[in-house]
């Protein structure tokens, strides 16, 4: 009878060691979908207990961290008011037991990026759905007035400080076309090296500023010494520098072009006669707020100098990656500003219309980032996350062939709050809709050439030239092969627009979908325009 009772026990413990994952995902949903604030409020457990049951994961997080190995409670952080639980940011909870550390935090730029980001005119100018997967994806490291959030590099719950520490960390938010710090770390000499993001720019301290933008001839000397000579130090920050200065000279004489062809009243569209700039109103804007939408094709040339290349020229350079110094810098700011002066030509010329136009070229566009399905998981929010922190792969999201068949809110919420699944479902559902809103303005650009028997769609809907422009035929042919290279261009962008938001990848959602697409539409909008004005030319008689 005893062997049969042990046999019995045995058997009962294996069933409900089986059991178990599935019985906590019961109660945890049945405790969420049961217990409201006032439940909660008047609940005689801790919160230790109750999010035990509750939100396991960010239970056992918790209780693997330094935190609770020294006691700190969630009460100590949150505060025990369901009511009024709001982010937890370095002033409201970090600096009670880290003081040093946040108030260096709260004096560099990270704590200032939310502000910063509010006050752009590019931020102001996107839909809800772009600034939130977008922009604020990444600035709100700085969220809230005059604090900032300690948790985006020392992720909650287990806010490791090797983690906060590992050049992934930094990935997410320093990449893609604007600022590619990671793209310049993981190519240079550096990368097989042990130092990190964080042992170069602040080692010793939180403030960034003290050395994030350029290293001082002081920090050379005592950290790069650490393992390089000063001959080589000297050598190294004196090319950078040389480097930067021959970009700023490119940007000079660009900006130069852009100047002129504005006061001689030569861009399409004028910036007097279109929508305000956010921050400047209606006024050439150059700097720090110009848009890369709705402005004219010599703006956008200039704005991809400044923005893209004259950075990848500088990161490259003081990264020690000299090839995206020279082949994603340097080269091509000297042939964007070869293509700006050949924009210059052509206006000049259509506004005197000239007779014979000058002959003019194709632009080179860049090829897509890729393979993209793999890039925008692994330098997302996603990707980047260490394997122990429960990390996702493909086929932990992706569980049917069907995508649009997913439960993304039943998918999302095996991590996430209920909130959360629900704002992303939204967004996705937008984000798609606001692709085909831009496609459909190519799309109206493109019917206008067909009523205007400028072009015409063939039996296979390739987009072709029917109009005669007699000795600007050459200019014609260009202008229409243009308009659909970037037809297809855009088609890419938004289909990366739409993935960086599906991946939870803000730079590909923006920087590298976004942001190309409204570029995009511009040299669609403009190719088309031209071909109008070569046909009131040519019908002209000149």
């Amino acid at each position: 009878m005893y062997k049969s009772l042990k046999i019995t026990l045995c058997l009962l413990v294996l069933l409900t060691w089986l059991l178990a994952p599935f019985v906590e995902d019961s109660y945890s949903a049945q405790e969420k979908q049961l217990m409201n604030i006032a439940e909660i409020t008047s609940s005689k457990m801790s919160c230790e207990e109750c999010h035990q049951k509750t939100t396991p994961r960010v239970y056992q997080e918790h209780m693997a961290s330094m935190h609770a190995k020294k006691e700190v409670g969630c009460a100590d952080c949150h505060g025990t008011d369901h009511r009024k639980m709001s982010v937890v940011t370095a002033c409201s909870a970090c600096k009670d037991c880290h003081p040093k550390e946040a108030d260096e935090f709260l004096a560099s730029s990270h704590s200032k990026t939310w502000k910063n980001m509010q006050a752009n005119a590019r931020y102001q100018k996107q839909p809800e759905v772009v600034k939130r997967q977008g922009c604020e994806s990444c600035h709100r490291i700085g969220y809230g007035e005059n604090d900032g959030r300690c948790d985006f590099c020392h992720t909650k719950h287990v806010f490791s400080k090797a983690e906060a520490t590992n050049p992934k960390s930094c990935y997410t938010c320093h990449m893609g076309p604007d600022h590619p710090q990671m793209e310049a770390y993981r190519k240079s000499g550096h990368h097989f090296t042990p130092a990190t993001c964080a042992s170069c720019h602040f080692p010793g301290t939180h403030n960034t500023n003290q050395n994030l933008n350029r290293l001082s001839s002081e920090y050379i000397s005592i950290e790069c010494a650490k393992c390089h000579d000063q001959a080589f130090n000297k050598k190294w920050m004196e090319g950078a520098a040389m480097l930067e200065e021959q970009g700023k000279k490119l940007l000079a004489a660009g900006r130069v072009i852009i100047e002129q062809l504005n006061k001689n009243g030569l861009l399409y569209p004028d910036p007097r006669n279109r929508n305000p700039n956010p921050v400047e109103g209606t006024v050439l804007v150059l700097g720090a707020h110009q848009l890369y939408e709705d402005t004219s094709r010599a703006e956008k040339i200039y704005f991809e100098m400044q923005k893209y290349l004259q950075v990848h020229l500088v990161q490259g350079a003081y990264h020690q990656d000299f090839k995206m110094a020279a082949y994603q810098g340097l080269i091509p700011l000297q042939k964007h500003l070869e293509e700006l002066q050949s924009e210059a030509v052509l206006l000049e010329e259509l506004a005197a219309k000239k007779e014979l136009l000058s002959p003019i070229s194709l632009p080179i566009i860049a090829p897509a980032p890729g393979p993209m399905y793999q890039d925008t998981y692994e330098s997302s929010f996603h990707g980047v996350l260490p394997d122990y922190r429960q990390k996702p792969a493909c086929k932990t999201c992706h569980q049917g062939e069907d995508v649009a068949k997913t439960d993304w809110s039943k998918v999302c919420g095996t991590c996430h709050t209920t909130v959360q699944a629900a704002q992303f479902v939204k967004d996705m559902t937008g984000i798609k809709q606001y692709a085909q809103d831009l496609r459909k303005k190519a799309d109206g650009v493109v019917e206008e050439m067909i009523t205007r028997k400028i072009a015409r769609r063939d039996a296979d809907r390739t987009l072709m030239l029917v109009a005669e422009f007699g000795r600007n035929q050459q200019a014609g042919e260009v202008l229409m092969v243009r308009l659909v290279q970037y037809l297809a261009d855009l088609d890419q962008s938004l289909d990366l627009m739409i993935l960086g938001v599906g991946h939870s990848n803000p730079d590909y959602a923006h920087w590298y979908g976004n942001a190309p697409a409204k570029s995009d539409l511009i040299e669609i909008r403009d190719a088309a325009h031209k071909l109008l004005m070569i046909q009131n030319l040519h019908q002209n008689g000149v």
